[in-house]
């Protein structure tokens, strides 16, 4: 079969490098690097269905991504910026190939996936876990090839891609693999609602969006508010997790003209490129919450912003819900921190991070090509392990039960304004609004039928100690006693 290899390399070490690969891994590098462009792989694909599958079409599909995926000569000058950018890149191939072994077949017993779900989630989710477990392994490795490309002044993607594979090839463990796969499975919880996962990265928080920035902002980024995401083609590299530019503003996010920059995203969701498709992550919230703590941890090199979740909605409840009740989740998912003059505030909300509280969508699916309703909860500040006493599991459980239990608007506006005083000024919450949230949880998770009274009974129990902690942390700052 004829595969493609770039013919500027031919009479070069790098020649006899895929030469010295097996068939397999060979075939393998042809498949990442051209899947490694979501929006051309989507139409190819859809293409190849047509003229004969990926084998029949590889090597004119790699000839065309590596005519598109060579970095800018006067770009490659910015050695800084080159410097940062291809450790994302070097990390994002290795991570498909990581992939593409494990998730061979019989290699390993992933925790099956809902047939309406990304099908790749329980190996992407393994993957995440072997490679921030074992950094001391693949990073040292990979610091050589970065220097190498950049004292060769090479420019073109599919040798990273290249030499991502060989090292995939050489480090992969399946007992270790197998090791991360049976903790994957121990953290399930099963469900039946798609959840769906939206992460927001910023080393300059909410400034990300501004286009005012003076060059000393700017500067302080190693990234450069990702105002060179396209020139690096990142769209293209972290098509797997579905990455993207998002610049708060509807025609730069479609085509990814970062000429501001924005928020560096995971877009769990997506399928295509253009985002016209979309397909739950998972049903099962235990991976939700794993996936969003391994995601984060893969990218240390930009901080964590905020998280939107989107459950599928199927109706609702009949509880109308008060402001306490969403104050509530105000508590257990925003971001209560002191500010520059000590006094505690809710930032999400305070410095006026987000348009809605929450908000029906519709979202086309790539499996029924349909719209699915969906309801996003875009208030959630994002946040590495470690930095709260607990994860986001209990998060997204509250969100679900939240769901079922009460009835919401469209965009539950209702209480907009005093969710933003209250931020701007919060308060301890009596102890009966807590516990009602609580009990009115704990059956809108009944109604879904999946967990039993022990499970809810604990959860309950886990939820309001969550809550009593951010309480008293509120108290402590405003001197309050906590009222009954």
């Amino acid at each position: 079969m004829p595969l493609f290899f770039p013919e500027e390399y031919r009479q070069t070490s790098y020649r006899t490098l895929y030469e010295s690969l097996s068939p397999t891994i060979r075939l393998m590098v042809q498949r990442e690097f051209v899947g490694v462009s979501y929006l051309r792989r989507f139409h190819l694909l859809k293409k190849q269905q047509q003229d004969g599958g990926f084998r029949r079409e590889q090597k004119k599909a790699g000839a065309f991504i590596h005519r598109k995926l060579t970095i800018n000569r006067l770009l490659w000058r910015r050695q800084e910026l080159v410097r940062s950018h291809l450790k994302i890149i070097f990390r994002h191939y290795l991570f498909g190939f990581l992939v593409q072994l494990a998730g061979r077949k019989r290699e390993l017993s992933p925790p099956p996936h809902d047939p309406a779900c990304h099908k790749d989630t329980p190996i992407n989710l393994t993957v995440l876990r072997w490679m921030n477990r074992h950094r001391n392994t693949w990073e040292p490795a990979l610091a050589p090839f970065l220097e190498q490309v950049i004292n060769e002044k090479i420019r073109h993607h599919f040798i990273y891609c290249l030499l991502a594979g060989t090292l995939a090839a050489r480090i992969y463990n399946r007992d270790e693999m197998a090791s991360e796969c049976s903790a994957v499975k121990a953290g399930q919880v099963p469900g039946r609602t798609p959840i769906g996962l939206e992460m927001e990265f910023s080393n300059l928080g909410h400034l990300a969006i501004s286009r005012n920035l003076s060059t000393e902002e700017l500067s302080e980024d190693p990234f450069h508010n990702m105002e060179y995401y396209s020139a690096f083609q990142l769209e293209d590299v972290t098509w797997r997790l579905g990455g993207y530019l998002d610049s708060h503003e509807h025609g730069r996010r479609l085509f990814s003209l970062s000429r501001y920059g924005g928020f560096f995203e995971y877009s769990l969701v997506r399928v295509d490129y253009p985002r016209h498709y979309s397909l739950p992550l998972t049903t099962d919230p235990g991976i939700a919450g794993q996936m969003i703590d391994e995601t984060v941890d893969f990218i240390p090199e930009i901080k964590p912003h905020s998280l939107h979740v989107n459950l599928e909605f199927h109706g609702c409840g009949q509880i109308e819900p008060d402001l306490d009740d969403f104050l509530c989740l105000l508590l257990l998912g925003g971001d209560l921190v002191c500010d520059n003059y000590g006094q505690l505030r809710e930032k999400r909300f305070a410095d006026q991070e987000l348009h809605r509280f929450i908000k029906r969508r519709r979202h086309l699916s790539l499996r029924s090509e349909s719209k699915k309703e969906v309801m996003e909860y875009a208030f959630l500040r994002l946040w590495r392990t470690g930095q709260r006493n607990y994860n986001y599991l209990p998060v997204i459980l509250a969100l679900k039960g939240f769901q079922t239990a009460y009835r919401l608007a469209e965009n539950c506006l209702k209480y907009q304004p005093q969710l933003l005083a209250w931020a701007n000024k919060p308060y301890p919450l009596p102890d009966s609004s807590l516990r009602r949230f609580m009990v009115n949880l704990e059956n809108g998770l009944r109604s879904e039928g999946v967990y039993g009274e022990r499970f809810l009974t604990d959860y309950g129990s886990h939820l309001v100690r969550i809550l009593e902690s951010r309480r008293l942390m509120i108290n402590r700052h405003c001197g309050n006693t906590i009222p009954m």
